[in-house]
């Protein structure tokens, strides 16, 4: 369920944003542009090494259980979405 993106994606989306940022007479960024597409390169790879180590967390949790749950299974499949979600409330990031 993981997410991974190379760099070269990263890169290519934060292209696409700043683009559109640029090119969108309605939106004004004062500043400089090699300064924003930075900011949301790192901004990209934070949330995606975030998700991926709530992941894991949920992962820890699911193998700590005594009874063992085999990884894809509906029990484990609910069990990992649930403890997402509790960590997701726990740092206050909501996604859906």
């Amino acid at each position: 369920m993981s997410l991974k993106l190379s760099r070269g994606k990263i890169n290519f989306i934060t292209k696409l944003i700043v683009d559109t940022i640029e090119n969108d007479d309605e939106l004004d960024y004062a500043g400089e542009l090699s300064q924003l597409r930075l900011k949301v390169f790192n901004t990209i790879k934070g949330e995606l090494e975030y998700f991926e180590e709530m992941e894991e967390n949920a992962r820890e949790k699911i193998r700590s259980i005594k009874k063992n749950i085999p990884e894809g299974s509906q029990e484990w499949q609910i069990l990992f979405r649930k403890y997402c979600r509790e960590t997701m409330e726990k740092t206050a990031r909501n996604w859906n």
